[in-house]
């Protein structure tokens, strides 16, 4: 029981951590960098400049994405634990049974 609530309190805090992220507005400015770096480049049409383009994007994605999977891995990870203690529960009352009868 105190794994999951450990685990429910770090998800929550994580989703809280972004939830006043995205509403403090620190996605724009994030997206407000990479559209500058961008714009301050002089040529936009050559190979290069669209590797450092795709680079620019990559970076912003991975900023706005923090700590998503982890969440996600959280959400998945509970109904787990939760399986486990009915299972070990199921096998305690059991085995109470065999001994008493």
């Amino acid at each position: 029981l105190w794994i999951i609530a450990t685990l429910v309190f770090f998800m929550w805090t994580l989703i809280i951590e972004r939830f006043i992220y995205f509403l403090g507005g620190g996605w724009k400015s994030d997206r407000m960098t990479a559209v500058n770096a961008w714009e301050v480049r002089p040529e936009r049409k050559s190979w290069n400049a669209k590797q450092i383009r795709s680079k620019l994007l990559s970076e912003s994605r991975s900023v706005i994405n923090d700590n998503m999977a982890l969440i996600a891995t959280c959400v998945a990870l509970c109904p787990l634990l939760g399986l486990l203690g009915t299972v070990t529960g199921m096998i305690e009352v059991f085995n109470v049974m065999a001994v008493t009868g």
